[in-house]
């Protein structure tokens, strides 16, 4: 094929469009040979325009016709809606004429006809003129007219106002306004026995609402006829105050008695209250009010803290209640008295435990499914199933009297609690479920992970600690209880690292639980790991805390009073709890109260070096009244002769007090030296009770830094344990088993003992851990156990030279 005519056929075919148009001319301008490509593609465009306007009218008709389909859809829906709902609610009114027939009730007023006053919704068919609509909306304080809204549109709008207010409930004009229909005085008096049917609880809940608003009212009437001077009085500001007090303390009781959810427990003391007021029997009101707002009162009646708080005429108690709790004001204006705690547990380990809790209810809590959102249609919400109450929960919110607990009743440690949390002391990390299989919560390099994962996303400290500190005067140091044979311990050490960034000199004591390994129902290697994480606790913890104390779940020294059942997380925490209480009841007492001690006072008697930070805890219990000889002599006797055991000490050390429980860390039962002495080099010593220990009896001032032997701090407090329905009082078989309180007497040492420990621990640990990690972990152990040398050298704090 000839390359040079094809060349010449497309030229000669370029040429042939260009003058098509005027073959008159036989040469044509470069203007005129422009204006025809413009003239071209104008006419290309115009075309196109042309197919696109005709494409967009075909396309806007089909959308107009859909939407008009779409909205008669729409209009059908809504016209079997309302057919449905006109139908329900006659059944509804017909019911309710047969119960009011049943029980004598007038009948209900006869409804308005369709059209009769403004307030009845008008049918969908009907039309309104537009000038009349106007002076509805108008009369309605509704906008006449929305930007693009159509005749149509405005009607609509008009109608749903229309229907909203007319099925809006009525709220009575009350001291509490309630949507309650009230019932005539006559019809007031209420039957002793609360009924079962939904019917008659109905009607109750009425009754109660029309005798609590008619004494309301009655009360604030009487008020406001005194006298003028009489209301400016200070008693008589107080009486008005009592009274609108008691109008916003019954209002979450209002709420409930609408909902129709009030429970019995609640609903039969109110109504023995109300049934007693009406019999004019004042006095048993007042004792079955009294026996029910102890259960449900706005402060917390908390574990053994309760015991403590004294109300008057009774005499202050020796114990400054502000130093462990907190005040505040509940969203109804209430005031609260609520633990200073922060608490961690994982998804499902707080049992039947609400964060938001009875004191801290919103005035408004309406369900999520009742709240208007963006969406249009109602939110679809997954709960899981709710742990339900325990017994003895449900007998406290009731102000009846608890039930006795067992081991096999107490599934959480919710379930004896008696304190009311603020809602942020409690924080769930749902990342991790309790008792989980798959993802269990068990090493400790997880939780250290856990701690940096939160921390990365949100300041812990800044969002839930720092708020508790900040209200503190004079805060005396933190306290931490934490499981450190688990992921826990990788938690809290992540955390204290934390702390001590943040508050590098304030006084933090860590108390580290768990079984460090001596639980033999567990599997070989499930001990072996609880070893390692005590390990890389006692490592981090033993470095940043103020004062570590280990404590075993398995006393390493038990007498033969104590009876607790291992598996048991309530018997092992009431044994801790009873020691560490007792403990640091010092840093609790007010000042004007002898035998105070803050936690840096503690911490100076036992640490004088400032370098020996772990200490183990050492308990002995007893009946008061065998302690004071009250009891009888058979019981004395007996007492006394369990209470006299010896340990093998230094001479220096012979004059000190030995103790009857050692909750120190398990006893790993290493090789040592047969006769080792234990090397006492201080010790704070708190008793509650006659124990006879005097202050010159072995030891020496902690402050004089000159003198022998170990230093030894006494402290007294003036009040015994109390042992409330929730301890299981059980585990101490003291006295005649008839005392209501015990007996203690605590010691927090520092000696050779916790250093043999210590190595003991590294000796068993080195084997067990890998060969990247071993070095630091064992070097930082050693360095521990080295604290407990210096200054002293008994010639054999080793067995071994390696």
């Amino acid at each position: 094929m000839d390359f040079a005519k094809l060349m010449s056929a497309q030229i000669n075919k370029g040429k042939n469009t260009t003058t098509a148009t005027d073959s008159s001319k036989k040469y044509l301008k470069r203007s005129e040979i422009e204006a025809q490509r413009q003239a071209a593609y104008q006419a290309e465009q115009e075309a196109a325009e042309t197919a696109r306007r005709e494409k967009s009218d075909r396309k806007r008709k089909a959308e107009e016709d859909e939407a008009e389909r779409e909205e008669e859809r729409r209009e059908k829906r809504r016209r079997l809606a309302e057919e449905s709902r006109r139908m329900r609610e006659e059944e509804e009114d017909a019911e309710e004429r047969k119960r009011r027939k049943r029980l004598g009730l007038p009948d209900l007023p006869p409804k308005k006809k369709d059209g009769e006053g403004d307030a009845t919704p008008i049918p969908e068919e009907e039309d309104i003129p537009e000038p009349e609509l106007t002076t509805k909306l108008r009369a309605l304080d509704e906008p006449i007219c929305l930007f693009g809204e159509t005749h149509k549109q405005r009607l609509k709008r008009y109608k749903k106002r229309v229907g909203a207010d007319s099925l809006a409930a009525i709220m009575t004009d009350g001291p509490i306004p309630t949507t309650l229909q009230l019932v005539p005085e006559k019809d007031m008096k209420i039957d002793p026995k609360v009924p079962k049917d939904k019917e008659g609880r109905e009607f109750l809940f009425r009754q109660l609402a029309s005798y609590f608003t008619m004494v309301l009212k009655e009360w604030d009437l009487t008020l406001a006829r005194r006298d003028q001077d009489v209301k400016e009085s200070y008693q008589g500001k107080q009486a008005y105050a009592a009274m609108v007090q008691a109008r916003e303390n019954m209002r979450p009781l209002f709420k409930k008695l609408e909902k129709l959810d009030l429970p019995d427990s609640i609903l039969e003391p109110v109504v023995k209250i109300v049934l007693a007021a009406q019999e004019r029997r004042y006095v048993d009101a007042n004792d079955g009010y009294l026996r029910l707002s102890i259960g449900n009162a706005a402060w917390p009646i908390g574990v053994t803290m309760e015991s403590y708080f004294t109300y008057p005429p009774e005499p202050e108690s020796p114990v400054d209640h502000d130093i462990l709790f907190r005040p505040g004001i509940a969203p109804d204006g209430s005031e609260t008295f609520t633990p200073r705690a922060l608490i961690y547990d994982l998804k499902g380990a707080f049992g039947s435990m609400r964060r938001i809790n009875a004191l801290y209810e919103a005035e408004d809590d309406r369900s999520i499914l009742d709240q208007k959102g963006v969406w249009s249609s109602k939110p679809i919400v997954q709960r899981a199933p709710p742990i339900p109450q325990s017994t003895y929960q449900e007998h406290l919110d009731a102000g009846l009297d608890p039930p006795s607990l067992s081991t096999s009743t107490v599934r959480y440690w919710s379930d004896y609690s008696r304190v009311f949390y603020h809602p942020k002391s409690i924080v769930q990390l749902s990342e991790f479920d309790v008792n989980d299989k798959l993802m269990p919560f068990e090493k400790w390099e997880v939780g250290m992970e856990l701690f940096e994962k939160l921390e990365r996303e949100v300041d812990l400290v800044d969002r839930d600690l720092r708020p508790f500190i900040e209200e503190c005067d004079g805060i005396q140091g933190l306290q931490i209880f934490t499981g450190v044979d688990d992921a826990w311990g990788g938690w809290a050490s992540s955390w204290l690292e934390r702390l001590r960034d943040e508050y590098g000199k304030l006084s933090i004591w860590t108390w580290g639980l768990g079984d460090h390994g001596a639980n033999t129902l567990v599997t070989r290697e499930k001990r072996m790991q609880q070893i390692v994480n005590s390990a890389r606790s006692l490592q981090t913890l033993g470095e940043q805390s103020s004062v570590y104390i280990p404590m075993s779940n398995t006393p390493a020294k038990s007498p033969s009073y104590l009876s607790i059942d291992p598996t048991s997380p309530w018997h092992i925490g009431a044994l801790q709890a009873i020691g560490v209480e007792s403990m640091t009841i010092s840093s609790r007492l007010r000042s004007s109260v002898g035998g105070r001690g803050t936690l840096q006072d503690l911490e100076d008697t036992i640490n004088s070096t400032g370098r020996r930070r772990v200490a183990k805890l050492q308990m002995s219990i007893a009946d008061p009244e065998v302690l004071s000889e009250e009891a009888s002599k058979e019981f004395a006797h007996a007492e006394k002769e369990s209470l006299m055991t010896s340990r093998h000490t230094s001479e220096a050390d012979e004059q000190l007090n030995s103790f009857d429980i050692d909750v120190f860390t398990r006893d790993y039962r290493v090789a040592s030296k047969s006769g080792k002495k234990e090397h006492v080099f201080g010790r704070a010593e708190a008793s509650r009770g006659n124990w006879n220990a005097s202050e010159e009896s072995g030891g020496r001032d902690p402050h004089d830094r000159f003198d022998q032997g170990p230093a030894l701090q006494r402290y007294t407090a003036p009040i015994l344990f109390p042992l409330l329905d929730s301890y299981p009082a059980s585990i101490f078989d003291v006295g005649s088993g008839q005392a209501t309180k015990l007996a203690v007497h605590t010691g927090l040492t520092t000696s050779t003992a916790v250093a043999d420990q210590i190595r003991a621990l590294e000796q068993i640990v080195k084997r067990l851990v890998g060969i990247e990690e071993r070095e630091a972990l064992c070097n930082g152990l050693q360095v521990l156990a080295e604290e407990y040398d210096e200054g002293w050298d008994s010639g054999s704090d080793s067995d071994n030279d390696e």
